[in-house]
């Protein structure tokens, strides 16, 4: 029989209904007459592409093709060589919020606020410039949320350093303070506490945008950073713990029961939201201090990203320039996706699938020989993964108490041949199984099959 072993993270608070995880690793539809309708493929490894300062990263944005981050204290452009140049400083340590308007890069580090524009980096000091929370840019215009309130300024066109001390509105369709907002398709969506408001460019000379008349949400979001952009749409974790995408001004619901459950269990629900493409798949990780979910919008699946030894991801912002997706770390460095590299900046990519249940009416079924049809022979010449090795371990309890590991090779480089055969594993009424891998190659799994 086959057994469901790639389907999606899905660990329920109560076990035996599911205990299913996909952890650096997913699920992808296989073409037809193909011996599998989906394999499970790993998640793109992570290569250094830079090293910017002295870290932390701060934020980035890109502007004409060209990444500006911020790394400790200090701005700098990230060259296609990976080189990075120092602009000027950006004092502070907190995370910052960054927009382009082609001419200027401006960074918001709460509250303060400064412009890069294209020779020196300064702070803003006009008096009328009322602080910001975030900053983005709109039909030529910076676009802020001043802090601790319903309020959005206009600057501009082209020009982020002067300000006008009536040019705000306020979101006061509900009394909620502004946390995060999103432009998108020329709208900007002002996310609240509780609510969310939609507004435009209406061209007004006194101030330039006005409200979408149908554009309030009765949903909120869980924090700053919550929501992205991604496959022409919005998505955001609402402040009710469901993840979410906008659907023209209607909230539809994409996250299942066991992300809600987790996000429930989580100390420190702050949380930031990342969007990327890899191999055809439109990815969105909602990432917390506690682990990082991501949602597969090509198969509507879920899956986790974690890095070795910590407790979520270390990727904090991802941007999208030179033909590649650059992904932030907590530390100084910035990387590469990589689809031919099972390692992230240099060190262990982990992946680990549990599978689905093997269960039939409660019956007693005997376990012979568990066959995992990996991708084989993928050993690299010397070193970790010459000899790769697939651990498994199995549980009759629903995820709760785990079998000691056996080990099996994934063949040298050129055993193409190699069988991954587990036997005499007994048997059980209700058993799930998982796999993980720690070797630097590849680890495509197309079939897992018991007793053939």
């Amino acid at each position: 029989m086959e057994i469901q072993f790639g389907v999606q993270s899905a660990e329920h608070r109560s076990k035996p209904v599911s205990a299913q995880r996909m952890v650096n690793c997913y699920l992808e539809t296989a073409p037809p007459a193909s011996k599998s309708l989906v394999a499970v493929v790993p998640s793109y490894g992570v290569e250094t592409f830079a090293t910017v300062g002295t870290g932390p990263m701060r934020g980035g944005t890109v502007v004409n093709g060209v990444p500006y981050v911020v790394s400790g204290s200090s701005l700098y452009r990230i060259g296609s060589n990976g080189a990075a140049t120092s602009l000027g400083a950006i004092p502070g340590t907190q995370d910052v919020t960054m927009m382009g308007d082609g001419i200027n890069v401006v960074v918001v580090s709460q509250p303060a606020g400064y412009v890069y524009d294209g020779s020196t980096v300064a702070q803003i000091t006009d008096t009328d410039f009322p602080g910001a929370a975030w900053v983005g840019y709109l039909d030529g215009y910076a676009v802020i949320i001043e802090p601790g309130s319903g309020r959005v300024w206009v600057a501009g066109p082209l020009a982020p350093t002067v300000w006008n001390a009536l040019d705000f509105a306020t979101a006061e369709a509900a009394p909620d303070d502004v946390l995060w907002a999103i432009i998108d398709h020329r709208e900007l969506f002002l996310f609240g506490r509780e609510t969310t408001e939609v507004w435009y460019n209406s061209g007004d000379a006194d101030f330039p945008l006005a409200r979408v008349s149908t554009g309030f949400i009765e949903h909120g979001i869980m924090s700053a950073g919550a929501a992205a952009k991604c496959d022409n749409g919005v998505y955001f974790l609402g402040n009710d713990g469901i993840a979410y995408r906008l659907q023209g001004y209607t909230p539809v619901r994409v996250s299942h029961h066991e992300f809600e459950q987790a996000v429930e269990s989580y100390a420190d629900k702050r949380c930031t939201v990342m969007a990327w493409t890899e191999g055809g798949h439109k990815m969105v990780a909602f990432k917390f201090a506690a682990g990082c979910w991501v949602y597969d919008i090509s198969t509507g699946l879920w899956h986790e990203r974690g890095s070795y030894g910590e407790t979520t991801w270390r990727g904090k912002f991802v941007l999208q320039a030179y033909n590649r997706w650059l992904v932030a770390d907590d530390t100084n460095r910035l990387g590469a996706l990589t689809p031919d590299l099972f390692s992230e900046y240099g060190g262990i990519l982990r992946s680990e699938c549990t599978s689905a249940a093997v269960f039939k009416e409660n019956r007693l079924l005997e376990h012979n020989l568990l066959e995992l049809c990996f991708e084989t022979g993928v050993g690299i010449a010397t070193g970790q993964g010459s000899d790769p090795k697939v651990m498994l371990q199995f549980s009759d309890d629903g995820g709760r108490k785990w079998s000691s590991e056996k080990w099996r090779s994934l063949g040298r480089q050129g055993a193409y041949k190699t069988r991954v055969r587990f036997a005499r594993l007994g048997a059980a009424r209700d058993r799930v199984y998982r796999y993980a891998i720690s070797d630097p190659v590849r680890r495509t799994l197309t079939n897992a099959v018991l007793n053939p």
